[in-house]
């Protein structure tokens, strides 16, 4: 996979050699306005077919694209179609197709401009934070372990709500498991760089706070997956089994803990695993695994570009076992996958890796939508924050993203007569200007390679994280939360009331409260029919069964209110002469359509509560027979189609009075308001 990469890359900019010919050839279609025209109509019938799906997400998976701004997502999409053989700008990121998109933004507290754990602890933990902390509020600032005040000032993230509820966790990472974004599913520190007990100074330890990597093994110790990089933090000064000769492999802690054995403490009876290389990894089943925590370097994983000593699994990998894993829980699950070097490429200023890495993160992606369903599971795809990176000039379309840019004019140079590339930082390492002051000439440099570092305005030995908003991408249940431009703290909001978390559980209770009570109502019906008496076919009156009446009786005339009792008359109305005189059945004039429009509504708003006997009394001036009570049981209990089929019969008898019987039965489960404006439609164009 890894040397697929390079070989794709290196055709990406060859072959882009004279693509403007390829493209001009291939896509003609799209000289066509009505091309543009259907493509926009399809989208729009797409969105306003989707209904919003309310159920309550009983996984979630975060996917976070560690510093994958906008333009970042731009140029990715555009390298994945060019590696596809296509144009590149008319393809599609796995997560482009999903219903609902918003706008975060990003800042700490302290700062214009974030870092990963401050923004961890806002998209995780719901509390914006200040630069270098993490999972504690603002009230904390950095390397301060006395200002934590104990428990005070900490807040528990999704992810240790989600255990705490009793659901299986996972958290998946390129990066070392004890790095910002993956520390905030687990971690309360003033400092994101306390990863082992080695980096803190010794008032921290005295004050009571404790490194990252013990809190994962203390706080996550019920997590079900744990897979990323980081060895070192978990031993002390131990060899590593990858990388024997290398003194800086070494373990990196000092009070002689070995974490990786205490993780397993307490997990006796269980089927755990520990893994440190893609051949151990490859042999786990997922299906016969309850807890895996695999390490598979001393720091942060391998590039998806490089290879391996050992071998390494990649984030898709990685992403289908942790799934599979956590989807035996019947209770659900929350996955967080964490791209994390798309982050470092772009601080190295190498575009190429960000991106590829970017591409790895988007198949792990689509492994989720491939082993999930949207019915019960969420997705969320965002950024922690964005880079400089920028995509300028005005290349030709198909142009190679990683390869040199075009001027406005068409001319491959800048003014200063020098070419350029296409994608730019505005800081870090490309900085480099010759003693006569005029840029490096690129024309010889394989500007494709992935360790070539695009040119930067100024100079920065890193380059430096951007400050615009990141986008948020979400399917799945609950996702049309995601929307408009919010702070990033509202995304561990918007998880927790989708998947009724923490203190986000009432409207859940609420919901499965009403839909008891709806389920015991629709028992009701059923119980009263089954003690209805069969009335003959004759239409004699003395056949029609009596009827007590009752506060829900529908009377109505154009003198008074419709809630209003019928006042009891000696003489009934000719059309009733045949149903006998206490039942109560009542005559409304078809001429009188107001009239009509309240007898149903009346009818329609008590839900049909009182089973066929309220639906007959809406039959104005028709006699009841044996046949009529029949097509009212069974339209009442039957499926659409048998329903229409059913109305169609009832036609034959009553073609007026079937639009009503058709609005009863078939919208008595909507809402007062619904019922309101479809019972306004029928009687004003006679159409349902």
């Amino acid at each position: 996979m890894r040397n697929t990469y390079m070989i794709l890359l290196v055709a990406a900019v060859f072959v882009g050699a004279g693509p403007w010919a390829t493209f001009a050839q291939d896509r003609d279609f799209e000289n066509d306005a009505s091309y543009w025209k259907e493509s926009a109509q399809a989208a729009i019938k797409n969105f306003v077919s989707n209904q919003l799906n309310t159920n309550v997400a009983k996984n979630v998976i975060m996917f976070l694209g560690d510093g994958m701004g906008v333009s970042t997502v731009t140029a990715a999409r555009i390298l994945k179609g060019q590696l596809e053989g296509l144009a590149g700008e008319e393809s599609a990121l796995s997560w482009e197709d999903f219903p609902h998109v918003a706008m975060s933004k990003t800042y700490n507290v302290d700062r214009q401009v974030a870092d990963s754990a401050g923004s961890a602890t806002a998209y995780l933990c719901g509390a914006k934070a200040n630069f270098g902390t993490v999972g504690v509020d603002a009230s904390v600032r950095r390397g301060d372990c006395r200002a934590m005040g104990g428990d005070k000032h900490k807040v528990d993230s999704v992810a240790r709500l989600a255990d705490k509820d009793g659901k299986s966790v996972g958290v998946v990472t390129t990066t070392r498991l004890t790095h910002a974004s993956p520390a905030g599913t687990y971690a309360n520190s003033p400092e994101r760089g306390w990863e082992n007990d080695s980096d803190m100074p010794d008032q921290a330890k005295r004050d009571g706070c404790k490194d990252i990597a013990s809190q994962l093994i203390e706080n996550g110790r019920n997590y079900k997956v744990l897979l990323g990089g980081g060895r070192r933090n978990f031993f002390d000064n131990a060899i590593d089994p990858e990388y024997p000769h290398e003194s800086h492999t070494r373990g990196r802690r000092r009070d002689g803990r070995n974490l990786v054995v205490e993780w397993g403490w307490g997990k006796e009876d269980f089927n755990t695993s520990y893994v440190w290389n893609k051949e151990q990894f490859d042999k786990i089943d997922p299906l016969k695994t309850d807890y895996l925590l695999g390490l598979f370097e001393p720091s942060h994983m391998q590039y998806v570009t490089d290879t391996d000593r050992a071998g390494e699994p990649t984030l898709t990998e990685m992403t289908d076992k942790a799934i599979r894993m956590l989807q035996k829980d019947d209770n659900g699950y929350f996955l967080f996958v964490e791209g994390g070097r798309i982050d470092h490429g772009h601080h190295k200023g190498r575009a190429t890796r960000a991106l590829t890495e970017t591409i790895e993160m988007e198949r792990a992606v689509q492994r989720a939508k491939e082993l999930t369903s949207p019915e019960d599971t969420l997705i969320v795809v965002t950024a922690d924050h964005s880079h400089t990176l920028t995509i300028g000039g005005y290349p030709m379309r198909g142009r190679p993203i990683i390869g040199l840019g075009q001027a406005y004019d068409g001319e491959d140079w800048a003014q200063d007569g020098l070419p350029f590339t296409t994608l730019v930082y505005a800081n870090g390492p490309g900085f480099a200007v010759h003693g006569n002051g005029r840029r490096h000439d690129i024309r010889r440099v394989d500007v494709a390679d992935k360790n070539y570092r695009q040119q930067a305005t100024l100079p920065f030995p890193d380059e430096s994280h951007a400050g615009e908003d990141v986008s948020i991408y979400a399917r799945g249940p609950m996702s049309h939360l995601f929307h408009g431009v919010q702070d990033q703290s509202y995304i561990a909001h918007a998880i927790k009331y989708a998947s009724c978390l923490g203190d986000s559980k009432e409207h859940c209770l609420q919901k499965e409260a009403a839909k008891k009570k709806a389920e015991q109502e629709a028992e009701r019906p059923q119980a009263e029919e089954k003690e209805e008496p069969e009335i003959d076919e004759n239409h004699d009156a003395k056949n029609v069964p009596e009827v007590a009446a009752s506060e829900h009786d529908v009377t109505h005339s154009t003198a008074r209110p419709a809630t209003e009792k019928p006042t009891p008359s000696a003489t009934p109305p000719p059309t009733t002469a045949a149903v006998h005189k206490t039942t109560p059945y009542i005559f409304i004039p078809p001429s009188d359509e107001d009239a009509r429009r309240e007898a149903v509504f009346e009818l329609i708003s008590e839900r049909v509560g009182g089973g066929w006997k309220k639906l007959v009394r809406c039959l104005p001036g028709t006699q009841l027979t044996k046949h009529m009570v029949q097509v009212v049981q069974k339209s009442y209990r039957g499926s659409k189609e048998r329903t229409k089929k059913i109305l169609s019969l009832w036609q034959q008898i009553n073609s007026e009075d079937a639009t009503i019987i058709n609005l009863v039965t078939g919208l008595d489960r909507c809402g007062r308001r619904r019922l309101a404006k479809y019972i306004d439609i029928h009687f004003t164009t006679g159409v349902l």
